[in-house]
């Protein structure tokens, strides 16, 4: 009896373990799926309103000051972000570090001027969670996730994954068509 009670349990815990990890895995954005629309409370004190990055591209960054790969890459989005704001890019600096004043101080000593925020349950809750740094989601102008790119990449390919989706005319444009 004792057999069948521990082999009941284990069963029973094997299927809701199951369960989690679909249910885990279903939470997870995929890549073509319309992207959450999530105001983020900047460092600034400002709130960044989804309704603002309405029309535009937008580069959601996760990244920590410990990690070295996403120290890295921070520049190079700034460089982006300098380059293409005008033609309708967005990015989204989100820290997963434990203490705002790091990052706050971080920010600060580099001199950046991409948008930054600490990082949102609501965020992890609806994009899915990160297992490295730095994770990029990258959502088009009708705000469709597009890419998903864990760890660093090189420059110039992610600036080719953005050039097609900064051609595109923002929703509601009128482009005449050839």
């Amino acid at each position: 009896m004792g057999f069948v009670s521990t082999y009941c349990s284990a069963a029973r815990f094997a299927v809701v373990a199951a369960a989690a990890a679909l249910a885990t895995a279903a939470s997870a954005l995929e890549i073509d799926q319309a992207a959450p629309e999530l105001d983020v409370q900047l460092l600034s004190g400002k709130v960044l309103k989804a309704k603002e990055l309405r029309g535009k591209v937008v580069i959601n960054m996760i990244w920590a000051t410990w990690s070295p790969a996403a120290r890295m890459e921070l520049p190079e989005i700034q460089r982006l972000y300098q380059a293409h704001r005008d033609k309708g890019l967005e990015v989204v600096a989100l820290s997963i570090d434990e203490n705002v004043g790091d990052v706050r101080e971080f920010w600060r000593r580099r001199g950046y001027s991409v948008p930054v925020a600490m990082r949102s349950e609501a965020f992890f809750e609806r994009y899915g969670r990160v297992s490295t740094t730095p994770m990029f989601y990258i959502v088009d102008r009708q705000g469709v996730l597009r890419h998903r790119i864990a760890g660093p990449i090189a420059p110039e390919k992610l600036e080719a994954l953005l050039r097609p989706l900064l051609a595109e005319p923002p929703p509601g444009s009128r482009v005449a068509k050839k």
